[in-house]
């Protein structure tokens, strides 16, 4: 579950990192907020989120940010790894780390938000069984290898499509 929501995470994040980038249009609207959960929903969903890892996305997203930060850096201003990683750490990083704990809580209520009382309760008695945790700790092996198949599946349909169109994408201006 944490490799799912981080990989996803990271995605979004890079997409959006590189339509900044390449296109100067104004940016969508935001996600409708999520309307903060009723207190009893919180509390079985932060036993839930623990239970699976999920508390641990805040520290995940963050570095993930951290990585993209760093890369921004070196792009706009030109910079060497080691440098640009030390202005992230120096200047940015700290009001990242400080509102860590409003990214946790956020998580949480997304989670409250969208299940019922029942459900979270449900949820947490069928992680704490032998499946429940056996599908905590293979999870993460499953989508690495969901993940390299994937990756594997675009590359080859990659490489096809690129020698089936490889004269019209020449013709466009690219180069193979």
């Amino acid at each position: 579950m944490r490799r799912i929501t981080t990989v996803l995470a990271a995605s979004l994040l890079a997409i959006g990192v590189a339509q900044a980038q390449t296109n100067p249009a104004p940016a969508p609207a935001p996600a409708p907020a999520v309307t903060e959960a009723a207190p009893e929903n919180l509390a079985e969903a932060t036993k839930l989120t623990h239970m699976i890892g999920v508390d641990n996305q805040s520290k995940q997203l963050v570095a993930i940010m951290r990585g993209q930060m760093i890369q921004l850096v070196m792009r706009s201003g030109n910079k060497p790894p080691a440098e640009a990683a030390k202005i992230v750490d120096d200047l940015l990083m700290p009001d990242f780390t400080a509102k860590e704990d409003q990214l946790t809580h956020d998580i949480i209520n997304v989670w409250a938000s969208n299940f019922t009382l029942d459900d979270l309760k449900g949820l947490v008695a069928f992680y704490a069984t032998p499946l429940g945790q056996k599908l905590i700790h293979t999870l993460p092996a499953v989508t690495q290898q969901g993940m390299q198949a994937g990756q594997s599946w675009g590359q080859t349909i990659y490489k096809a499509a690129i020698e089936k169109h490889k004269d019209e994408l020449i013709a466009r201006g690219l180069k193979f």
